[in-house]
């Protein structure tokens, strides 16, 4: 069966779909996806992992339109491109592929499929006349979808009800495919950055306002040990993050480092003694994600200190893997790094990020989605 995926930025830099077209692939799909590559993507990545990739950059004339135009080109240029690889099914990852999508799908007479990666309408960016596009659009589209796939039962119950779905859409946790920790074949953290016996916390991937980085260094105040790295961590709101830290006196304990290859990312997190998350309660969809960073603590067997929001406690507590606080009370984040600190070598917290671990697998998660192209009708092969 052939499946396309539509999608608004470069694929090389979407784990999500890069893991959801590979799994349809290897299930006998054929599956293209359509995208926005960029200039230092590196082609050779996504190419090699069985599906075919279509780019829908309109070109250097495009460039010299004014925005409004220039995404009218794209969009109109996404959905020919869509509609052009003869599908049997539509994908269109995010609310801003739902309008190119359903014209894909309509004008090939196939189904459509939306992937909602957050809740659209939850989100602070979408605020003034691009939150009514946006509630506009999912408004019209989402009721004529074939089927919803999201990431969060939160999310899921949301759309449900706010659309008058008559099924839960599918959830499919943002879990890694990573290969497993092996911190022996990776450089040694804790000789790198002159630790000796110091208990260490890790934040992975990008910062930003109303991530809770700045309490989070704050915690430190309130702990007589332990330092802080943030893995990936770049661009102003890093710099402001180091100044911060020297401004409170606590540069020696906050370390910033690029991020690792995704080939050894558990193999370094697996040194250190708590994964840290702290989504700040801003916004509905802050409230209802479940951030790719805590499968990947998980998944390396360390206990994890997150935002008490409704699906991170529901997750942290079910499996007994870690400790839920106030994003926005530096004491609270102290108290729960000390408590993980505390935690990191008792034998039955191990077993439960162990059982986690074996449970919470990619292997596990992609039997969803397959499972619901086989409910639709869509198994390989047929129409």
């Amino acid at each position: 069966m052939r499946v396309t995926m539509l999608l608004h930025k470069s694929v090389e830099h979407d784990a999500r779909v890069r893991r959801e077209a590979r799994a349809l692939a290897e299930a006998g799909h054929e599956v293209t996806v359509v995208h926005l590559p960029r200039g230092d993507d590196r082609p050779g990545e996504a190419a090699s992992e069985g599906y075919e990739l279509v780019s829908a950059n309109p070109g250097d004339w495009a460039e010299r339109l004014p925005g409004g135009p220039r995404r009218a080109v794209t969009v109109a240029r996404i959905a020919r491109l869509g509609r052009g690889a003869d599908p049997d099914v539509v994908h269109a990852h995010d609310a801003a592929m739902l309008a190119p999508g359903w014209t894909a799908a309509r004008g090939a007479g196939v189904r459509l499929l939306y992937d909602s990666h957050e809740l659209a309408t939850g989100v602070p960016y979408h605020s003034g006349s691009w939150a009514v596009l946006v509630r506009s659009v999912e408004r019209l589209f989402v009721p004529r979808c074939a089927a919803v796939i999201t990431v969060s039962d939160g999310i899921a119950e949301r759309l449900r009800e706010r659309y008058d779905l008559e099924r839960l859409p599918t959830v499919v946790r943002n879990i890694p495919d990573l290969p497993p920790p092996r911190p022996e074949a990776v450089a040694d953290l804790r000789a790198e950055l002159s630790l000796g016996d110091e208990p260490l916390a890790i934040h992975h991937g990008a910062v930003a306002v109303d991530r809770g980085g700045e309490n989070l260094i704050r915690s430190l105040a309130h702990l007589d040990r332990g330092h802080l790295l943030f893995l990936g961590a770049s661009g102003p709101y890093a710099e402001r993050l180091k100044g911060l830290a020297a401004g409170l006196g606590l540069s020696s304990r906050v370390h910033m480092r690029p991020p690792a290859p995704l080939s050894t990312l558990l193999s370094y997190t697996a040194q250190v003694d708590a994964g840290v998350t702290l989504l700040e309660d801003t916004c509905l969809n802050h409230r209802l994600a479940l951030p790719n960073k805590v499968f990947e603590y998980i998944a390396a067997g360390i206990p994890v200190v997150a935002s008490d929001l409704p699906e991170l406690r529901r997750m942290i507590d079910s499996y007994g893997v870690g400790f839920t606080v106030d994003a926005a009370d530096p004491k609270s984040i102290a108290s729960g790094l000390r408590s993980a600190f505390a935690a990191r070598a008792e034998a039955a917290l191990r077993d439960r990020l162990t059982r986690a671990g074996q449970q919470l697998t990619w292997s596990r998660e992609r039997e969803r989605l397959l499972a619901l192209y086989e409910r639709l009708g869509m198994a390989s092969g047929s129409a």
